[in-house]
């Protein structure tokens, strides 16, 4: 009975007082747990809710075994989800390939509020249960209130589409990892000509990149001087990324895959493709990479001729600068060749924390805002990946005149981020998904050309591959030719362009820091 006391009336009283507390704490419990799942919290999806944790929390079994578990499930997932949105498949493989720095960074970005909402969840349920042992509540005993339960889950049903979301997204991941591992070590690509070329190409992958962030593209601080008057180069405004995330993006835009539901093939990769046509291939990374089988995008890369990976082995907690891959490069491009020779340089370029990125650039512009810091280390960021660009230039020109080799550069990047407000700062993360978010830059650089071209024209990144086989002039009889730089639209894009269309999020510009640059 109630702490035992024996003054009946009291004990009523604080018996009634007890499950008015009880009611309370499940309804916010309830209200908390969809929130963290992200899920609608509205009071028709509280109230099954609240139903289901009344009958359970008072047993210890069901409390122990399904209350508490799940109340630490949302105890993870809601820092997560206020700030990043659902879990999707490109949301956990990316989550999955995660490394140290990374998983660092990520968690540096979550406010500490977000954190206490989620542990107040196990510790609300905890409380619950506490308070139904001390007033003696056993729902299952009234029939009567059972029965109405069960008409009123029945009328509601399914308030929450958090396990279902999770299943069908462990479910893709699983077979996407499954494939991965059954066809990392295997080519499809037959019937490849060969390329009989004295002619190298560079493949950049950048890293969050936006492209309406370059003034290359129109922001107007001038971030990316060197892009804005190289000679020779053809800039895409259209290309839209293969995803949201680098993994999900990445592994559409380097296969051949599945336009359809918009899903890798790993047996019909980039890597292969060029290494069948007889182009040496040379992958230089500044990502992470442990083993043969850690992520699919280091999978594709452990295919090239000649890898070279910063985090080889153990991942590394170093913030390594892309600055380091230049001397790698320099060194494998000097080495003697006769043929083709395509070079993949995948950068961290403006990976969130942008802040780490930029530690070793000089005279980088600030704020005088302190809202707007983290936007003016993203604007950084991209400055530095036009320094980076420009010295790799540098050097095939000075390989040009030594060796006579033509080159050929392309940069893009793996996909953009969103705008979000946390703790009256505003940054720029992948957090839930905007039309901006798909919009990366497009560049090539000719050494056998002068003159520069724009090109306004949509070009999807589920046609990529295809396109990169174009530019290194690999032709055969599973090749769709297809052009990225001939400025038309493209005739299909499987989807892919509807998709962002009809995202309903609110417009989410590049943010003009003119006006509060402090001038150096």
């Amino acid at each position: 009975m109630i702490f035992n006391i024996k003054n009946k009336k009291m004990r009523v009283l604080l018996k009634i007082f007890g499950g008015g507390v009880y009611v309370v704490t499940l309804y916010y419990l309830a209200r908390l747990g969809l929130i963290g799942l992200n899920d609608t919290h509205k009071l028709r999806n509280i109230i099954p809710v609240f139903i289901v944790l009344f009958h359970l929390i008072p047993s210890q079994k069901t409390f122990f075994y399904i209350v508490l578990p799940f109340s630490l499930l949302a105890c993870i997932v809601t820092p997560i989800s206020l700030i990043y949105g659902d879990i999707d498949y490109q949301a956990l493989i990316s989550l999955i390939a995660t490394n140290t720095i990374e998983a660092q960074e990520f968690i540096a970005q979550i406010p500490v509020k977000y954190f206490l909402q989620g542990i107040s969840i196990p510790v609300l349920a905890f409380f619950a249960f506490w308070v139904s042992q001390k007033i003696d509540i056993k729902p299952w005993r009234n029939k009567v209130g059972v029965l109405i339960s069960i008409s009123i889950l029945l009328f509601y049903l399914k308030p929450t589409n958090f396990f279902e979301n999770l299943s069908s997204t462990y479910q893709t991941t699983s077979s996407n990892l499954s494939e991965l591992n059954q066809f990392v070590n295997q080519s499809a690509w037959n019937k490849i000509n060969k390329v009989k070329t004295k002619k190298d190409y560079i493949l950049i992958i950048g890293e969050s990149a936006r492209r309406d962030y370059f003034s290359l593209y129109g922001y107007p601080i001038a971030n990316t001087p060197f892009l804005n008057t190289v000679p020779g180069a053809t800039i895409v405004d259209g290309l839209s990324a293969g995803g949201t995330y680098t993994i999900g993006s990445l592994t559409n835009m380097l296969t051949v895959g599945n336009k359809e539901n918009w899903q890798p093939r790993y047996q019909y990769n980039l890597i292969d493709l060029a290494n069948e046509a007889g182009i040496k291939t040379y992958w230089l990374s500044n990502q992470g990479y442990t083993g043969q089988y850690d992520t699919p995008v280091s999978s594709i890369g452990n295919r090239a001729s000649d890898i070279f990976f910063f985090n080889q082995g153990s991942y590394s907690d170093k913030n390594n600068s892309d600055f380091f891959l230049l001397q790698p490069f320099k060194e494998k491009l000097r080495q003697p060749s006769t043929g083709t020779r395509l070079f993949v340089l995948h950068t961290i370029g403006s990976h969130p924390d942008a802040c780490r990125r930029i530690y070793d650039l000089k005279n980088p512009i600030k704020v005088n805002n302190t809202y707007y810091e983290y936007i003016a280390c993203y604007v950084n960021s991209i400055r530095k990946t036009d320094i980076f660009i420009k010295e790799i230039y540098k050097t095939l020109q000075q390989n040009y005149k030594e060796s006579n080799r033509d080159f050929s550069i392309i940069y893009f990047s793996d996909h953009g981020l969103c705008h979000k407000e946390i703790d009256n700062k505003l940054i720029i993360n992948n957090n839930s998904k905007s039309k901006f978010h798909y919009d990366i830059p497009l560049i090539k650089i000719d050494s056998n050309r002068t003159e520069r071209i724009t090109q306004n024209c949509r070009k999807s990144g589920l046609n990529f591959t295809e396109g990169l086989a174009t530019w290194m002039g690999i032709t055969g009889k599973a090749l769709i030719k297809y052009d990225l730089f001939d400025g038309i639209d493209d005739p299909s894009d499987y989807g892919l362009c509807q998709h962002i269309d009809e995202i309903k999020q609110e417009p989410d510009p590049a943010v003009d820091l003119t006006g509060i640059v402090i001038k150096q």
